[in-house]
């Protein structure tokens, strides 16, 4: 075994949510597409070997990242919410996703590709993300139909507006989301919306 060698299975211990950590910091540094477990190895110094005492596989540890963002992402919309409601809610709200998403472009992603709609745990997490926003949508009088319906057009706007494959150069600025919040504003205090049937529909 050559030194350098040695030296990445001889390294500080390493436990699994390290490692998740790191990958997903590897992710936001380099890009969600080209992440390996070679690459990740070499991010903590170990041996691509060693990757295997904490995942069983790549699909594994993106599965874990994308976890960990929507745990993320999560807390991030509860803190927006905190002591705001209405338009100023809704406003901090989407301030807050394009805040995480430049930041974390690795993480975003990993939210996107991940097709976690059987997965409990990942499914618990995205709930928590909705609670407060359907609280606050919830407040201009909608009812529960027309709340989920407002919930996924303003979710699919905001989340197509901090694309994360967009170069950071090319990424929209805080006024561009803010007037498409503002569009949304002006729909819930106008208070005009379509027919049942055509919500169904």
């Amino acid at each position: 075994m050559s030194p350098a060698s040695s030296a990445r299975t001889q390294g500080p211990s390493l436990d699994s949510e390290t490692l998740v950590v790191a990958a997903a910091n590897l992710a936001d540094a380099e890009g969600w597409s080209g992440l390996t477990l070679s690459r990740i190895a070499e991010s903590v110094d170990r041996h691509v070997s060693s990757m295997y005492s904490h995942v069983d596989n790549l699909e594994a540890l993106r599965r874990e990242i994308a976890l960990l963002a929507v745990t993320e992402l999560a807390d991030v919309v509860w803190e927006a919410t905190v002591g705001r409601s209405g338009a100023e809610a809704l406003a901090a709200l989407a301030k807050a996703e394009l805040g995480f998403a430049r930041t974390h472009p690795g993480r975003m992603a990993a939210l996107r590709d991940y097709l976690g709609a059987d997965d409990p745990a990942f499914r618990d997490q995205a709930q928590r993300i909705a609670k407060p926003i359907r609280t606050v949508l919830k407040s201009y009088g909608l009812n529960e139909q027309q709340v989920a319906v407002v919930h996924r057009v303003f979710s699919a706007t905001v989340r197509g507006l901090v694309e994360p494959s967009m170069p950071l150069e090319q990424s929209i600025g805080d006024a561009t989301m803010q007037s498409a919040v503002a569009l949304f504003v002006t729909a819930l205090e106008g208070g005009t919306w379509p027919k049942t049937e055509t919500l169904n529909g």
